[in-house]
């Protein structure tokens, strides 16, 4: 049977997410590195493509605790962390001005406003006077060549982005796709629009992915996986907990509402294909620690943590659901601890 590890969108909160929930399931015996496709969306993007370099679980992890060798790579401070990822691109108030106008337009066209009002794509020069993008990419783009070779791995991987001015999503590394460096197509995927200025493959200007699907569930499924495991930081379980009435939960869970129902229609598709599919996401009681900003400085090793035992809860209440079942074992399993 084909496996399929789908690993959704969520920010610097998401990637967080991601470690504790990929280390749960290497804890349980789940052999991630034999699935048969890797599909990846904004901040999946680089988990999954890191995965398919070589990455471990254990890696991401180590990377979250501090314990592992690329940790020197970044400053030890948080904040000068986000300071890298948030570098201003305006020097001045008349280059604000002109790049929040541009910013507005693609963010705009994202959506499909422009699409619906019968605009044109806007012109070379246009773009020129009115960039769009507030804050740089340059660090992670040295960060991403740096790490991942120009040329795809041999897994199958694929790189979700959306064209920008066409809303048609783009999953770089499928054959019907236009071809892209690695790191381009791993930054577009991750290029949040208005935010982050649109990375040019092609001749075509691409976003992130998440502006069309967080997760591109589907994909697994067009690809024949029969057992699809997802990873969803932005979606969220309930669990029965009182939390769920509380006031404070309530500002995250809305936040998650649109895409919870976009990842249920994906879902219930793929099993309507006759796949087996299972999503790991938080528990509503945990989104304390996740809040409604996914690019804000947090503490990592706490949210890391949790995103661990919340998923080994979700394995064992799920230990005879096909996936888990049916995924290829290690040859050994570990206690989760």
């Amino acid at each position: 049977m084909k496996l399929g590890l789908v690993l959704g969108g969520g920010g610097l909160v998401g990637m967080g997410y991601h470690a504790g929930a990929l280390q749960a399931l290497d804890d349980w015996g789940l052999d991630l590195g034999a699935a048969d496709l890797l599909v990846g969306t904004s901040a999946g993007s680089i988990m999954a493509s890191y995965m398919a370099v070589g990455w471990k679980p254990t890696d991401f992890y180590d990377y979250a605790h501090g314990r592992h060798p690329d940790v020197q790579k970044d400053p030890q401070d948080p904040r000068e962390q986000l300071r890298r990822v948030f570098t201003p691109l305006s020097k001045n108030a008349t280059e604000r001005a002109r790049r929040s106008v541009g910013s507005a337009l693609a963010l705009a066209s994202s959506r499909g406003y422009l699409k619906r009002v019968r605009a044109g794509e806007p012109g070379d020069a246009f773009r020129r006077v009115f960039p769009a993008g507030m804050y740089s990419t340059d660090e992670t783009r040295r960060r991403f060549r740096e790490d991942l070779a120009e040329e795809w791995p041999d897994r199958a991987l694929y790189v979700c982005a959306v064209d920008l001015y066409t809303g048609e999503r783009i999953a770089f590394g499928h054959p019907a796709a236009p071809s892209a460096p690695l790191p381009e197509a791993v930054l577009a995927s991750t290029s949040i629009p208005g935010v982050f200025p649109p990375v040019e493959i092609g001749g075509r200007h691409y976003v992130d992915g998440g502006v069309k699907s967080a997760t591109s569930l589907d994909l697994a499924s067009d690809y024949g996986c029969e057992l699809i495991l997802c990873i969803a930081p932005l979606g969220y379980r309930n669990d029965g907990i009182t939390t769920a009435r509380d006031p404070k939960m309530w500002p995250p869970m809305v936040v998650r509402s649109l895409f919870a129902r976009s990842l249920r229609r994906e879902v219930v598709a793929a099993r309507q294909r006759g796949a087996h599919v299972l999503v790991v996401r938080p528990w509503v009681s945990n989104l304390h620690l996740h809040g409604t900003n996914s690019m804000r400085q947090f503490d990592r090793p706490a949210l890391v943590d949790n995103a661990r035992e919340g998923t080994i809860k979700l394995l064992e209440q799920n230990e005879d659901h096909p996936v888990v079942a049916g995924w290829t074992r290690k040859s050994s399993r570990k206690k989760a601890g």
